[in-house]
């Protein structure tokens, strides 16, 4: 099992010099979530961005004035 002393030194959010604090378990705790949080929102981001998205939409425009309809595609 991981000691309390090597868990705590994860700590990441100590507010003045590390000499001069004492890291405690909530905050080591906090720094564990934080980390993990991190890296799943790193891990969906670059899911997100490796995913190939394609989508096709068609729009027939009303032509008010009578003439041939133009129609535009939009290939991405």
């Amino acid at each position: 099992m991981v000691s309390t002393n090597k868990l705590k030194s994860v700590d990441f959010y100590r507010k003045i010099p590390r000499d001069l604090t004492e890291a405690s378990l909530s905050g080591a705790g906090l720094s564990i979530v934080a980390a993990l949080a991190m890296m799943f929102l790193f891990g969906m981001e670059l899911n997100n961005y490796l995913t190939v998205n394609t989508s096709t939409t068609v729009i027939v425009d009303n032509s008010s004035d009578g003439e041939f309809l133009r129609i535009d595609f939009n290939i991405r």
